[in-house]
C-alpha cells in the first residue's frame, strides 16, 4: 500500500459524514460528523466544525472539535481553537484566546499516582481553610 502522497483535504464548502482515515496528512476546513484519523499529522483550519473524536501524530486545531482528541505527540490550540471533550497527548500547548472544555490527560510514560500519595494530597486539602474565612474583613 503506497503511503506518500499528498494526503486528505476537506474543503470549506464540505460537509462530510462518516470516517475520514488516511495514512498521511489530514487537513479539515469544512464539516465532519465522524472521525478523523491520520497516522501523520491532522490539521483542523479556522473554519473547520469536527463532531467526533480526532486522532492523529500531530494535531493541530484552529477551529471547533466537539470530540475526543488525540495526539501520539503534539497537539497544538492556536488562538481561535475551541475543543469540547478531552484530549490525550504528550505534549501540550495552548495558545492564549483558546478555548478548552474538557479532561485533559498527559501520559509520562511513568506510573500514575498512588493512592497513598493521594491520601496525602487530599488530607492537606482537606487542612486549607476556605476562601471565604480568609477573605473574612477585620472588625473595625
Amino acid at each position: 500500500m503506497e503511503t506518500s502522497g499528498p494526503g486528505t483535504t476537506v474543503g470549506v464548502n464540505v460537509s462530510l459524514s462518516g470516517t475520514l482515515k488516511d495514512q498521511n496528512d489530514i487537513s479539515v476546513f469544512g464539516m465532519v460528523e465522524g472521525e478523523v484519523i491520520s497516522e501523520k499529522s491532522v490539521t483542523i483550519g479556522q473554519t473547520a466544525q469536527i463532531k467526533g473524536p480526532v486522532k492523529g501524530e500531530l494535531v493541530t486545531i484552529a477551529g471547533v472539535v466537539r470530540g475526543q482528541v488525540t495526539a501520539l505527540e503534539k497537539l497544538e490550540l492556536l488562538e481561535t481553537g475551541k475543543v469540547f471533550g478531552s484530549i490525550n497527548t504528550k505534549n501540550l500547548v495552548i495558545h492564549s484566546g483558546a478555548i478548552l472544555v474538557g479532561k485533559t490527560e498527559m501520559p509520562t510514560g511513568e506510573d500514575t499516582v498512588s493512592p497513598e500519595t493521594e491520601e496525602s494530597q487530599s488530607d492537606a486539602s482537606a487542612e486549607t481553610p476556605p476562601v471565604e474565612d480568609a477573605l473574612t474583613p477585620d472588625d473595625e
